[in-house]
């Protein structure tokens, strides 16, 4: 029973990717989509060790929580949860591998470009651009809430 749920799971998968690419999406960001890298998962000890979450939901509904571990003003770990669509995910994704190593301020002036770069292959990238926005606005105000901490 659980095999045959399993290849049921995985059908449903293959036609979202193939509606990813005809949406545009470059095979970068659907691999960020496919793998949900940097998704905080139940049982990772930054769930409960972050210096800083910070979130942001957007007028889709799709809501970024992004976490972060800071040391000496460094980014030292980035992972996010959301219940949000295939962009919200790939962006969410893509943003945290992007900002791990990266200064407060660096990750405080990020850019929807420079996501959308990051994730370009050719002429595709993320055509969600609101998504981006929603995932860089989470990181955001992370990095606000954690500045006024301090």
């Amino acid at each position: 029973m659980e095999f045959e749920e399993l290849k049921r799971l995985r059908k449903v998968e293959e036609s979202v990717i193939v509606w990813l690419r005809a949406e545009g999406f470059s095979e970068k960001a659907i691999e960020f989509f496919r793998h949900r890298k940097n998704f905080l998962v139940e049982g990772d000890p930054l769930k409960n060790n972050a210096d800083i979450v910070g979130s942001f939901t957007g007028s889709c509904g799709d809501q970024v929580d992004t976490y972060l571990k800071i040391h000496r003003n460094i980014i030292e770990d980035a992972k996010y949860t959301t219940n949000g669509c295939p962009g919200a995910v790939a962006s969410a994704s893509a943003l945290t591998k992007f900002v791990k190593g990266k200064t407060l301020e660096e990750a405080g002036k990020l850019t929807m470009r420079d996501i959308m770069e990051f994730l370009k292959e050719g002429n595709k990238s993320l055509p969600k651009h609101e998504c981006i926005t929603i995932a860089i606005r989470s990181l955001k105000d992370a990095v606000r809430l954690y500045k006024k901490k301090k």
